[in-house]
């Protein structure tokens, strides 16, 4: 996993440990505060009217002067209007709905309906209309959008917020005037009565008027705190569009209502998000939008997404879930508002996509092939909007396949569309037809060093037909991806899902496809486990010859796809980054020896983009892309080629053809450790001592060229020499096979280093990790490199000598025989990872006794005999398989035999020794 998949980690984990609430969480205990306050106000509104209606209609006006008079007509006002509460429905007052019906602004709306739900902000237009710039001034274009949207003007605006004023300045009148009149009888009252009845009456009247008073300043004062909240939740969201105001005051309003009417604890687990599904579940085609637009918002933010997705996972129900879905199916010939609709609900289920469950939702694909993929190549090439759909079907389905059952249910497909689909895209404008065509519409490193990187030395943004471009072949590697765990699939579903995909192995004679997207050839290796797709894949002899290219890569772990994304995002990142990718492609010509000179494309995959934004990475929705793992493309290349040559006498022709002595070399060479670290430090010397190169760039050139993993590459060269060297076809390739041969001594060396890595104290110490990690990765190793050694000694013109290769690796028999028996006692139950480690060491006995009797002395001391009763108790149907690849087992060639069969007659041929009794029984000490 690279720097940048670390950073994404840490950050999680640091959000995780103190993650902040929701911020409309305190804008809910405001709100029930509110609500309180309205329902105190209420009660005093309504003992103020009855006051004034006693004192008015009571037949106490008599004794009340013309100021009094006044006085009570003004609280009655008050009253009447609603300030004090006392209005039968709150969901009436004027002071609710003013802003939602008049701060509107119909050019910002068409703004945010022409942006919608796409990725990139902007049209190819608008870029051709807008001058040259600093590269972050894309940035910087959006961000004054942002604070243009946040602005509100114009006539109805104007209007609407002039009203609200109005009105909120009628309140402080109001409270003004009954303040001062109340001051003014308290410090004046020329009453006739006596004084007793003076005290009550000013008791009487100025009781309600002072308490409410108060309680109407204590309103006044909640109220700026009204619009402080909502414009904290709409900055915290980053809701600035228009919809974004409306749905917040919507919220207010179904809150504080529900909060009035009594509905406490409900209405305090109501969160915006939560509000929000519930409009998008509704029957309404403008709350639907209003909702999932909404929905889509909130879960694009870097700092709440994580707990307003468990929230909303909280309060879904499997009908609204449906309903969501049911929306992927929107077309295009709709209404403008379904289709914006469309590409919102793709976002939102898109996050849902890693728990769904084809067997419960079992329309979702259907409606993601019909619809959001239902794009013709031309349209999507041409078309942003199209590609996004594209985009978020395809990445919707890479999410569902990545469990193994929702692949089993893809073989229901009574559509037929989903596969056709796929591999449709997979050749997305101009994949697949040549390297003519191909040039011109897929990135390269040329085109990178040639176009790309030259923009963004000049300051300049990356125009709309690059980046088109780019998202093309991010596309073809999602298309691939989600191809290769289809076929993937193990029993009869995989079956006949690679049955399908074989009747259009045309799109697989791309060339390029297979250099640079490694699920390309993760699904050649799934179609090979077919013996007719294997046959007729190697009638394709570009197929083989490109693998074996991906084989021989200096590079092996370059990501086109995780390459793309980067430079996707090259125009957000700092200078100094660019000044570091324009050291390296400067250092990178001046290289002595030119063999060693690194790609690009390997330079920017390795990039860390410290500094970016993360709500850029999560607007263009790359997380998942960047977070991907590193994949050894050369190793996935070696996995598909031993694939196709394994009992196919004709690949392997085909692939010894395709290749020279040099090239040769270089696959055996990768079996000796020693080889592989010398080729590296000489590639290294290249670059190191030069003094302008800085550290980060030293450091991602070496991570580039000392990659990690080469043991289980080593493996796969080994398994793919051996179908190599087993070739008896009519050609002759003498030469050829004299360098597999001449490996007979680095082969036998990594055996027995193999295990005694196996041996060692230290490896020991933790059985369990031993057996989950070190037990399969030195199995693996030792399978091939067995197999291997076995296919060289029994060759009819073989050109090593046993013994003589001992010699050469410093081994003697009895040690290496030693290490054979090691090797039975640990894999006494094999995995199909290695199904055939016992059955190659016991082969290798065998040949061993019947090369050289003087051998079966050695192995009854070593009590091999012994350790045979225990491989013959300890069978496995498995070990009758040469290899297992997506579930199924090719087995070996010729008829099958069973290891206890194996291993009866070895201990025949052990009992023809001459001192075998004698033999034995030290064996057996």
């Amino acid at each position: 996993m690279d720097e940048s998949t670390s950073a994404l980690d840490g950050d999680e984990k640091r959000r995780s440990r103190k993650e902040s609430p929701l911020p409309e969480e305190k804008f809910n205990i405001f709100l029930l505060c509110t609500a309180f306050v309205y329902r105190v106000m209420n009660g005093l509104g309504t003992l103020a009217t009855i006051w004034a209606t006693v004192v008015l209609l009571g037949g106490f006006s008599t004794l009340v002067k013309k100021q009094d008079f006044w006085y009570v007509t003004v609280i009655a006002f008050v009253q009447s209007i609603g300030i004090l509460g006392g209005y039968e429905d709150p969901a009436h007052q004027i002071f609710l709905h003013a802003p939602e019906a008049l701060i509107k602004n119909r050019e910002a709306e068409a703004w945010e309906r022409r942006q919608s739900w796409w990725r990139r902000r902007g049209t190819q237009q608008q870029q051709q209309q807008q001058p040259r710039g600093r590269p972050k001034r894309r940035k910087q274009e959006e961000e004054k959008a942002r604070k243009w949207c946040d602005d509100i003007y114009g006539f109805q605006a104007f209007l609407g917020i002039a009203i609200y004023v109005a009105m909120w300045l009628g309140k402080v009148a109001a409270v003004a005037t009954c303040i001062a009149l109340s001051s003014k009888r308290l410090e004046k009252q020329d009453y006739v009565e006596s004084g007793t009845m003076r005290k009550v009456t000013t008791r009487t009247s100025s009781g309600p008027s002072i308490s409410s008073t108060g309680i109407i300043f204590i309103c006044m004062l909640l109220n700026p705190l009204t619009v402080y909240f909502v414009l904290k939740v709409r900055r915290k969201y980053k809701l600035f569009e228009p919809s974004g105001l409306k749905i917040i005051y919507r919220y207010k309003k179904y809150n504080y209502l529900g909060f009035i009417a009594g509905n406490v604890r409900a209405t305090l687990n109501m969160h915006l998000v939560t509000f929000a599904k519930n409009l998008a579940v509704s029957n309404t085609i403008d709350d639907q939008l209003a909702g999932v637009r909404a929905m889509d918002r909130i879960l694009m933010s870097v700092e709440f997404r994580s707990l307003a997705l468990r929230r909303l996972r909280a309060s879904m129900e499997p009908d609204d879930l449906g309903k969501l879905i049911d929306m992927l199916g929107f077309v295009s010939t709709m209404e403008e508002e379904q289709n914006i609709i469309r590409g919102h609900a793709a976002r939102v289920v898109l996050k849902f996509s890693p728990d769904l469950m084809l067997q419960s939702y079992p329309q979702i694909l259907y409606l993601i092939s019909s619809s959001l993929l239902s794009t013709s190549n031309k349209r999507v090439c041409k078309c942003n909007m199209d590609s996004d759909l594209v985009w978020f079907g395809l990445h919707i389905l890479d999410k569902l396949t990545d469990n193994p059952e929702n692949c089993r249910k893809a073989k229901d497909d009574d559509s037929d569309l989903l596969l056709p689909t796929i591999i449709d895209l997979a050749n997305l404008c101009g994949h697949g037809h040549g390297n003519s065509v191909r040039s011109n519409t897929t990135i390269s490193d040329s085109w990178i060093e040639q176009e790309i990187i030259p923009l963004l030395r000049k300051e300049d943004d990356i125009p709309l037909p690059f980046i088109n471009k780019i998202d093309q072949e991010i596309i073809v590697g999602m298309a691939l991806n989600i191809l290769s765990k289809l076929v993937a699939v193990p029993g009869e579903a995989g079956e006949k899902l690679r049955k399908e995909t074989s009747k259009d192995l045309h799109f697989l004679t791309n060339t390029g496809m297979i250099m640079e997207h490694v699920e390309a050839t993760r699904v050649i290796s799934c179609l090979a486990v077919d013996k007719e797709a294997r046959q007729d894949i190697g009638k394709l002899p570009e197929i083989i010859k490109k693998l074996k290219d991906c084989l021989l890569s200096k590079t092996p772990y370059v990501n086109m796809t995780k390459v793309a994304a980067k430079l996707l995002l090259m125009e957000y990142t700092s200078e100094e980054l660019l000044n570091r990718v324009l050291l390296f492609i400067e250092e990178n010509r001046t290289v002595e020896d030119q063999s060693f000179s690194l790609p690009i494309s390997a330079f920017i995959e390795e990039l860390y983009l410290d500094q970016l934004p993360q709500s850029v990475v999560q607007r263009l929705d790359l997380e998942d892309v960047l977070s991907s793992p590193r994949v050894n493309h050369s190793e996935a290349a070696a996995k598909a080629l031993i694939l196709l040559t394994t009992g196919c006498e004709n690949n392997v022709e085909a692939f010894l053809k395709g290749i020279n002595e040099k090239e040769l070399n270089k696959i055996v060479n990768v079996l000796s450790s020693e080889d592989r670290d010398k080729e590296n430090r000489r590639a290294l010397a290249q670059f190191e001592g030069r003094h302008n190169l800085d550290p980060e760039t030293l450091r991602i050139v070496k991570k580039i060229i000392l990659a990690e993993g080469e043991e289980q590459a080593t493996s796969m060269h080994a398994k793919l020499l051996q179908n190599l060297r087993a070739y008896s076809g009519p050609k002759e390739f003498d030469e050829y096979m004299k360098l597999i041969d001449a490996a007979l001594p680095k082969v036998l060396k990594a055996v027995v280093d193999a295990v005694a890595t196996l041996e060692d104290p230290s490896s020991s110490e933790n059985l369990n990790h031993v057996k989950d990690d070190l037990w399969i990765k030195q199995g693996k190793v030792l399978e091939s490199f067995i197999g291997l050694a076995v296919q060289i000694c029994r060759s009819p013109n073989a050109t090593s000598d046993f013994s003589t290769a001992l010699k050469d690796a410093n081994l003697t028999v009895h040690t290496f025989i030693k290490k054979l028996k090691k090797i039975l006692e640990v894999y006494r139950s094999p995995s199909t990872d290695f199904p055939c480690i016992r059955v190659s060491t016991l082969e290798l006995i065998t040949w061993m006794v019947e090369e050289n009797s003087s051998y079966r002395e050695i192995l009854l001391k070593c009590g091999i005999y012994e350790e045979l009763n225990e491989v013959a108790r300890t069978a496995r149907k498995l070990e009758s398989f040469k290899l297992f690849h997506c579930g199924v087992g090719i087995p070996t060639d010729g008829p099958i035999e069973c290891i206890s069969s194996r291993a009866t007659e070895l201990q025949e041929k052990l009992q023809q020794s001459p001192n075998f009794e004698k033999s034995h029984l030290l064996g057996s000490f």
